[in-house]
C-alpha cells in the first residue's frame, strides 16, 4: 500500500530526503509491513471474512458521513491548537493550519517514512503558505509535544475507567506499566528540546528542506522561536486543553462508528476503548499504518466490553476507509502544490 516512489513524487521539494531515510532503514519497512499485513489478514480470517463483510453492510452512507464529519471537526480543533502556538499574527491563518494538519496526518499515516515524515511535510505545508520556517519548525515540535502529553492524560483517564469498570481485566497491569513508561518518555521528550538536541535540529532542517531556506533558518532562530512558544504559558495551557478535547473527540468518533454498525455501546465504553486503543497502537509505531496491530487491538478491547469480533474488526476497517477518504485528495493536492513550486526551477534548467 505504501511505495517509495509515491513518497518521493508527493514530496519533491525534499529532493533526496525521503529516499535517504528509506535507504538508511533498508528492508525493515518492507519486513514490518509484511508482518503487519500477515497479522491483518490472519486476524480477519480467524474471525471470518464473511461475518466482517456482513457487519460492514450495515453501515449506511449517512452513518459513514457522520463518522467522517466528526473527524473533520476534530481536525479543526487540532488546527486551533496549532494556531495558538504561532507567535506571529500575520502568519498562519486557521485555514492554513487546517490544511497543514491534514497534510501532516495523511502523510504520517500513508507514506512510507513513519509519522516523523508527516511532521516534516505538515511543517513545510504551513511554511510554504507564508509562515516563517523557524516558526513552522518550532510550532510543529511544540504542537507534537503537547499532543503527546494530552494523549498520555487521555490514556490515563482510560486506564482509570478500565480499573473502575473491569477491575480484574488482564489489561490493567500492562496498561498501567506502559503508561508509566510513556510519562517518563514524555519528560525526556521535553528535556531534549532544551538546547535543540540533534534529533530536533534534524527534524527542523528537514522542514526547511535542502534549499536556501535551510541555510537561513539558523539553530539560534529555531531555539528562540521554541523558547518564545514555551514562554507563553496561557497559550500552552489553551493548546494543551484543545488537544485533550480533541482526544475525547476521537472517543465520540468511535462511538459514532460503533453505532453506525448497529452496536449498542455507551459513550463511556467507547471513550475507554479509544483511549486504550491509542496506548496499544503506540507499540506498533514501526509497522506502516499499524497494519494488523489496529485490528488486533480492536478485537482485544472489544472482547473486554462484550463486543463481537466481527463488529470490532469492522470498526477498524471503517476507520481505515475514513482515513483513506481524507488522505487521498489531501496528498494529491499537496503533490500538485509542490509540483507547481518546482516548475520555475525546471524551466530554468531547460
Amino acid at each position: 500500500m505504501r511505495e517509495t516512489s509515491a513518497a518521493i513524487t508527493i514530496c519533491p521539494a525534499f529532493h533526496a530526503e525521503p529516499a535517504r531515510v528509506i535507504r538508511r532503514l533498508g528492508i525493515w519497512p518492507t519486513v514490518f509491513g509484511l508482518v503487519g499485513l500477515l497479522l491483518f489478514t490472519g486476524t480477519i480470517a480467524w474471525f471470518g471474512w464473511g461475518d466482517v463483510a456482513h457487519a460492514l453492510e450495515r453501515v449506511s452512507l449517512s452513518g459513514f458521513a457522520a463518522y467522517l464529519g466528526v473527524q473533520m471537526v476534530i481536525i479543526a480543533g487540532l488546527a486551533v491548537a496549532w494556531r495558538l502556538l504561532l507567535r506571529r499574527r500575520h502568519g498562519g491563518s486557521f485555514l492554513l493550519l487546517y490544511w497543514g494538519r491534514m497534510v501532516r496526518d495523511s502523510a504520517g499515516e500513508f507514506l512510507p517514512f513513519s509519522h516523523v515524515g508527516g511532521f516534516v511535510i505538515g511543517g513545510r505545508a504551513i511554511a510554504l503558505g507564508g509562515v516563517a520556517f523557524a516558526d513552522a519548525a518550532a510550532s510543529t515540535l511544540a504542537d507534537v509535544t503537547l499532543e503527546f502529553l494530552a494523549e498520555l492524560v487521555f490514556v490515563a483517564i482510560g486506564v482509570v475507567l478500565l480499573i473502575a469498570l473491569v477491575p480484574h481485566s488482564d489489561l490493567v497491569w500492562p496498561m498501567s506499566i506502559g503508561l508509566g513508561v510513556a510519562f517518563a518518555a514524555g519528560a525526556i521528550f521535553l528535556l531534549m528540546q532544551k538546547g535543540m538536541s540533534r534529533l530536533f535540529r534534524g527534524l527542523a532542517m528537514r522542514i526547511a528542506g535542502q534549499s536556501a531556506d535551510a541555510a537561513s533558518i539558523g539553530i539560534g532562530r529555531l531555539q528562540a522561536a521554541l523558547d518564545a512558544i514555551y514562554a507563553r504559558r496561557r497559550r500552552l495551557v489553551a493548546a494543551s486543553s484543545m488537544h485533550l478535547l480533541c482526544w475525547f473527540g476521537t472517543g465520540i468518533a468511535s462511538f459514532v462508528a460503533f453505532r453506525a454498525l448497529g452496536q449498542n455501546i455507551s459513550l463511556r465504553d467507547a471513550l475507554v476503548i479509544e483511549a486504550l486503543l491509542h496506548a496499544i497502537l503506540s507499540t506498533g509505531f514501526f509497522i506502516p499504518g499499524r497494519l494488523g496491530v489496529q485490528e488486533a487491538a480492536y478485537t482485544l478491547l472489544g472482547a473486554v466490553f462484550g463486543i463481537p469480533p466481527d463488529i470490532a474488526l469492522s470498526v477498524s476497517l471503517l476507520r481505515r476507509a475514513r482515513d483513506l477518504v481524507i488522505a487521498v485528495p489531501v496528498l494529491l493536492a499537496w503533490q500538485g502544490i509542490e509540483a507547481r513550486r518546482l516548475q520555475p526551477v525546471s524551466g530554468e534548467l531547460r
